[in-house]
């Protein structure tokens, strides 16, 4: 009999930020997503940085193929005007304010913000 990794395979998220729409620089802002993925327990499969959302709608669509289940973002102003698309495929995790807005589960029926210590899925 072989040892196999029984391991349990953590979910996956992929993280974005926009560099014109942060207050910090490049190195502390993922350092921040990473941090943020390791205490949710995702595996960050990679951080989109932008200058603007003009690479947004192909990421997103390539979630649901990709085994993506959340975005992490350092808010929402980062994600203006994209937030109800995600939302379709992804719950969205904000360091500021802390927390996780769900994806939607129906047509129509928009969950509300759920506030967090960044400690749970």
């Amino acid at each position: 009999m072989t040892n196999t990794d029984t391991r349990e395979r953590r979910p996956l998220a992929y993280a974005l930020f926009r560099t014109d729409k942060s207050d910090f620089l490049q190195p502390v802002e993922t350092g921040r997503l990473n941090l943020l993925a390791e205490s949710l327990g995702f595996e960050l499969r990679g951080i989109l940085i932008a200058e603007s959302d003009a690479d947004f709608a192909p990421l997103f669509a390539s979630f649901e193929l990709s085994g993506i289940t959340a975005l992490l973002v350092p808010s929402v102003l980062h994600m203006t005007g994209w937030m109800n698309v995600v939302r379709q495929a992804v719950d969205v995790w904000t360091l500021d304010p802390p927390g996780r807005w769900p994806r939607h589960t129906a047509p129509g029926v928009a969950s509300g913000f759920l506030p967090s210590t960044g400690s749970e899925r």
